[in-house]
């Protein structure tokens, strides 16, 4: 997957992602969960139908941290205010992709491969929506618990709980695998 995963960051890739992910797969449906600093997107294909491709600019990264994620680490109220954005905007399109075979792409997919290996010992690409869960709470509680006792400012640079991006990206995805119900995913990483 790390070939297929090197050319994942423009919006344009994503058709081409989801075309090599069909051909290696070519009885599955596929869908990718495409979240990075300035897009959120989620693509589908099916054996025979045009790649489609549902946006969601106010979720990027970027707009979802400035909305939601102020100061060193997030407090429950923002977290709750994030999930009432997120579920906002991915409601109302009503995707079902519970038959999907269902990858997670972006800049932060090997970020939170790499915690959740470290916080876990769970190493692999394949992430089922226990994991997902068990991962948001432990960073939900680690950063509110963290910035309630002003602890956050004395994490190293490379804490997670410093790392909102990555607060946005688990936190796309638990609620994408809650509302669009996926019970697995595959995250691409990039080397």
């Amino acid at each position: 997957m790390s070939d297929t995963a090197s050319t994942l960051n423009p919006p344009h890739a994503i058709p081409a992602l989801l075309q090599q992910l069909q051909q290696a797969q070519p009885q599955a449906q596929i869908a990718v969960l495409h979240f990075t600093p300035d897009q959120a997107s989620i693509g589908m294909a099916r054996k025979g139908v045009p790649v489609h491709i549902e946006h969601f600019p106010q979720l990027s990264l970027d707009a979802l941290t400035r909305a939601c994620f102020a100061g060193p680490g997030p407090t429950a109220q923002q977290l709750e205010q994030a999930i009432e954005l997120i579920e906002d905007d991915i409601q109302p399109a009503r995707l079902d992709l519970r038959q999907f075979l269902v990858f997670a792409s972006g800049p932060q997919a090997a970020r939170l491969k790499q915690w959740i290996a470290h916080s876990s010992g769970h190493d692999s690409h394949a992430l089922s929506l226990e994991q997902v869960e068990s991962a948001f709470n432990l960073y939900a509680d680690a950063t509110v618990g963290a910035a309630a006792a002003g602890l956050a400012a004395q994490a190293g640079p490379d804490s997670p709980l410093k790392d909102t991006q990555l607060g946005a990206y688990l936190l796309l995805l638990r609620e994408c695998l809650h509302h669009l119900h996926i019970t697995h995913i595959q995250l691409l990483c990039e080397h």
